[in-house]
């Protein structure tokens, strides 16, 4: 089958497919609607009936309640959060029996970036919209940052990632040269927490930015409410709480399952006891055999060896002077000298202190022999251990993943489809240091990723493209905000149309339902563009819908589900 053009809707429409019918594309003053290049714009009819959950009804097609249907006309209509409201198309249609047609939500309520924009991710990495709609086809779940009704970040389910139409584009360039392309009703948010659309932005409009950095290994988020800096791993731990994953229990850590710091994806965390998690990474660094007493006594036997070291010890007493002379002398500290001295006199008499020098005493006189003898275990202990350590070492270099099967092409193409050296590790299933022997490569897209880690957040020129291209959205529902790997946050795609795809040989007023999937209201308009049609045309079927004689052929007026045994 082949998507058709402008002339072949236009024959057919004026045979009757589509009444009424507007030969141009209307948009002074409207969201558009009427013929376009590949398809037609349908109008809502201002008829609604809006979905009211007053009885806390379930939303069951087979038995459908009407009495949380509000009805309401006008050219507005309000869809509340996370709710939906049922119109129809003002047009009637007569579907050809050699053409199937599908309906795609306009772009002008979903507020669309062109499909190689991409999206910061909290395991890491980043995505372009084009592949995030493919994977979650295959039922991938992303996981990105987003602003929560309290103004704290957070991360977020970036829901229903979707290919939405064609549209004009506006190219928003940031001051660090970090490129967007958006369409130019698409809300930013800008450094007060306002929003402002993207036609509207001019050069120095500072935007509310997304920073990140890396600690001891770990990514850390900056907080814009309070300037400072939380753990990513601690966003998608929150996450999971919230949505019942696990509880937030007392005593806990959180855990990486696959060892990665930066793989924040909340499916990789777990919550384990602090003991049991620290005995298991212990396990992991100095192997199952781990002893933390010899450990200490190591580490102590090392001590000593400094201590024997002039040079060391003359460093140490020049250090540790300065500090007790500004212990003791500097004003800052007078409280707490006052304290270190009121302590030490109520717990230090006379008496006591003869008592502890005799314990002391008794101490090192009967335990010499067996101090020796632990000592020389934990020594040979420790060796035997670093032993077996260094050997694991040796064993897990030669059983890197090498992949000398690489090239520059396939490195250079998965540092592209994930946006870093880690993700593309993962993508290629090899080691890191593979990449050591790309150096060009390296240089080469460190160049293009060197914009996103400078500190940025204002416009620096807006213009707008020539044409159409293919956009892309997605639904944020707690949050109805995310940032794009730009380090900018711009608002989610909340209207979403769901349309049945037009049979051969149907014919009637079609009936949208028209979701809300962001935490606040949102507006849809009357007699203005709402869906677009696209008409596919291959051979006649054997049995069209009409001659099915289908139970909603002929439907006019808002449809709603119908029961019966005969076709939907």
């Amino acid at each position: 089958m082949s998507i058709r053009p402008d002339w072949w809707i236009r024959e057919r429409a004026l045979e009757g497919m589509i009444e009424p019918f507007t030969d141009r594309l209307e948009r002074r003053g409207v969201i558009s609607y009427g013929l376009s290049s590949f398809g037609y714009d349908l109008r809502a009819a201002p008829e609604w009936r809006i979905f009211v959950n007053t009885f806390n009804a379930v939303v069951d097609p087979k038995h459908f309640d009407t009495r949380s249907l509000v009805e309401h006309e006008g050219d507005e209509c309000i869809i509340p959060p996370n709710s939906f409201v049922l119109t129809r198309s003002v047009e009637y249609l007569r579907i050809p029996d050699d053409t199937m047609v599908i309906a795609l939500g306009k772009s002008s309520y979903a507020r669309c970036f062109r499909g190689d924009t991409r999206v910061a991710l909290v395991d890491g990495t980043s995505r372009t919209l084009e592949a995030m709609a493919d994977e979650a086809r295959d039922g991938a779940l992303h996981f990105g940052y987003a602003l929560g009704p309290n103004g704290q970040l957070i991360a977020a389910l970036l829901d229903a990632p979707r290919f939405v139409g064609r549209d004009t584009l506006l190219e928003v360039v940031l001051d660090d040269g970090a490129v967007i392309h958006a369409t130019p009703d698409h809300r930013f948010m800008l450094r007060d927490g306002s929003w402002t659309t993207a036609g509207e932005l001019t050069p120095g409009t500072s935007l509310m930015p997304l920073y990140r950095d890396v600690f001891r290994g770990y990514e850390m988020t900056h907080q814009p409410l309070s300037g400072t800096y939380t753990p990513t791993h601690r966003l998608a731990d929150a996450w999971n709480v919230r949505n019942g994953v696990y509880a937030d229990a007392p005593g806990t850590h959180r855990h990486h399952v696959d060892h990665d710091r930066r793989n924040n994806h909340p499916t990789n965390l777990v919550r384990m006891p602090a003991s049991e998690h620290i005995a298991y990474h212990n396990a992991g660094t100095y192997g199952g055999d781990f002893d933390p007493v010899a450990h200490g006594d190591s580490i102590r036997t090392r001590f000593e060896a400094l201590r024997r070291d002039p040079a060391w010890r003359a460093n140490l007493s020049d250090v540790q002077r300065e500090r007790a002379k500004a212990f003791w002398s500097d004003p800052k500290y007078a409280a707490r000298r006052a304290d270190v001295l009121r302590r030490f006199r109520e717990r230090w008499n006379e008496s006591e202190r003869e008592v502890q020098r005799q314990r002391q005493a008794r101490f090192w006189a009967d335990n010499d022999a067996a101090r020796t003898a632990q000592g020389e275990r934990s020594r040979r202990a420790w060796s035997e251990a670093s032993a077996e350590r260094r050997d694991r070492q040796a064993e897990h270099a030669r059983g890197l993943r090498l992949r000398p099967d690489i090239d520059a092409n396939e490195v250079r193409r998965a540092l592209d489809a994930t946006g870093s050296i880690r993700g593309a590790a993962r993508l290629l299933e090899c080691d890191r240091s593979v990449f050591r022997r790309f150096p060009e490569v390296l240089d080469a897209f460190r160049g293009v990723r060197s914009a996103s880690t400078q500190r940025n957040h204002k416009v620096a020129s807006v213009r707008a493209l020539k044409g159409e291209e293919d956009v892309y959205c997605l639904t944020v529902p707690e949050a109805g905000n995310f940032a794009l790997e730009a380090g900018v946050f711009v608002s989610n795609c909340g209207i979403v149309a769901n349309v049945t795809p037009l049979e051969p040989g149907w014919e009637g007023h079609v009936t949208l339902e028209l979701s809300n999937t962001t935490p606040l209201p949102a507006k849809v308009y009357g007699n203005e563009g709402i869906v677009q049609l696209l008409f596919f045309q291959g051979d006649r079927p054997e049995v069209t819908y009409g001659d099915r004689k289908g139970k909603y052929q002929g439907q006019t007026g808002i449809t709603l589900p119908r029961l019966g045994d005969d076709d939907a």
